[in-house]
């Protein structure tokens, strides 16, 4: 795959601490959560370790590179509260050898892949690797959130373990061996050019708390672009299954035609009215550098005759404000600095461009879907001080969509009002939570925690939730 091996480190990898960006190895680091029991969950880590970039030396007939790891898992807090544990909850040592006939014929795109498992209570943790490297060592850290799988009344999906193979094959002393099957996972998610076919293992749980009167589900699988919902026509699979309290899900997608971009992997249940139930998503990437885009035929309205050609310059500054909430930073950027009121116009009109999901439709059902939402998030969030698009509440839930699930504590002796979001899904992160605190009890939330990356993080937020702190 070439450079884009090295792309994909910096895309999926986990991450590398200064001190050690200089050193030869070069690794991916990706975990999935499944059920374990009522008390724990299964954690399973996935590594790539790039061939060409390990010291190898000479073993009789072949070559031999040597990486010492250290692992752990450790809450993702440094509070000092009752009941905290400071130690690691799991660690393991070990010495991990790997053999190549020759170093020559060693390319880019070559893996040695490993895998570890433990079992781990729901909660935010953090996964540390370490590998001493003669004087220095390379560390890799990543945020893990084990859910509670272990609700019989709802309805659930594990994460998504995306794998270069999968076969049948009863071998209970192969490291990858689960469920009677081999999964050989990629760590790195990335496909294409030499690696075209993605298999895809995931479990489903409490099924038949949804299921039809016959004691089915449906299964929707699909693929589809990291900026549109809609699925690709070649690339979904919608099948009937049996509802069972766990039920194995297995399959593949050939993704040879493929052009160079970010994609999605979503699982959708739905019940005996098609409506979604539960859903997990993946993100993953393809290079295929002969594969071109098609042209896409659009019938969305020009400039000239769109909604903001003729727009008033209040309305203007509004909707440009509205954009910050899912700008990136570089959009965010240019919006603040053009003054011209017809460049701010055109501005807005490609920002909600670049996201029509369906440029062959005159409808951009993002933008709609997103001031539904801004709508609802100033009718519920709305204050003397702040329109309910302002606040932190307002903004997670234009940007995520509605919550999973919502605990309120606003009445609980001894802490501010706070409010736990659970999102069962949002792409490219999986299961998420975002944690809102009433600092001063004027019923102005302020997000202090959330796991998704790229939100604010706060280690401690427990402690920020105590009344007097």
């Amino acid at each position: 795959m070439k450079n884009a091996a090295y792309l994909a480190i910096l895309l999926f990898g986990a991450t590398w601490t200064a001190a050690a960006q200089s050193l030869p190895i070069a690794v991916d680091v990706d975990h999935a959560t499944f059920a374990y029991d009522v008390d724990r969950s299964l954690v399973e880590i996935y590594m790539a370790f790039s061939a060409p970039s390990l010291t190898y030396r000479l073993d009789g007939q072949q070559y031999r590179a040597d990486v010492p790891l250290d692992m752990e898992l450790v809450y993702a807090t440094d509070a000092e509260l009752e009941g905290t544990p400071s130690d690691a909850v799991w660690e393991e040592k070990t010495d991990l050898y790997f053999f190549a006939p020759d170093t020559v014929s060693l390319t880019e795109g070559q893996f040695f892949v490993r895998q570890a498992r433990l079992t781990a209570a729901p909660g935010e943790y953090e996964l540390r690797l370490r590998m001493p490297v003669k004087d220095r060592a390379l560390e890799v850290r990543r945020d893990v959130l084990v859910p509670d799988y272990a609700d019989l009344q709802r309805a659930g999906l594990s994460d998504i373990t995306l794998a270069t193979s999968i076969t049948s094959l009863q071998d209970r002393e192969n490291p990858f061996y689960k469920n009677g099957l081999i999964i050989q996972p990629s760590a790195n998610q990335l496909f294409g050019e030499g690696m075209t076919r993605l298999f895809y293992y995931a479990e489903a749980y409490h099924l038949d708390t949804i299921a039809s009167p016959e004691g089915e589900y449906e299964l929707l699988v699909y693929v589809a672009e990291a900026n549109r919902p809609q699925a690709l026509s070649d690339l979904q699979r919608r099948s009937t299954r049996r509802a069972r309290s766990t039920d194995v899900l297995v399959g593949s997608f050939d993704l040879k035609y493929l052009p160079t971009g970010s994609y999605f992997l979503r699982l959708v249940v739905l019940d005996e009215r098609s409506e979604a139930r539960v859903e997990q998503s993946r993100k993953f990437f393809v290079f295929n550098p002969l594969t071109e885009t098609e042209p896409v035929v659009s019938l969305a309205a020009s400039f000239e005759t769109g909604r903001y050609a003729g727009m008033p310059a209040d309305e203007v500054q509004e909707n440009i404000l509205h954009t910050r909430i899912i700008a990136s930073d570089a959009e965010w950027r240019r919006a603040r600095r053009i003054e011209d009121l017809d460049e701010q116009r055109r501005f807005l009109h490609d920002f909600w461009q670049r996201r029509d999901p369906d440029p062959s439709t005159p409808l951009n059902e993002e933008r709609e879907d997103f001031y539904v939402r801004l709508q609802y998030a100033n009718q519920r969030y709305s204050t003397r001080s702040q329109q309910g698009w302002e606040s932190d509440r307002g903004q997670t839930l234009i940007k995520y969509g509605n919550p999973g699930v919502i605990e309120p504590h606003l009445y609980d002796r001894g802490f501010k009002p706070y409010e736990i979001w659970q999102y069962n899904n949002i792409p490219g992160e999986g299961q998420a939570l975002f944690i809102f605190v009433d600092r001063d009890g004027y019923g102005e939330f302020e997000m202090i925690h959330s796991t998704v990356a790229g939100e604010r993080k706060l280690a401690n937020w427990q402690q920020e939730i105590i009344e007097g702190y």
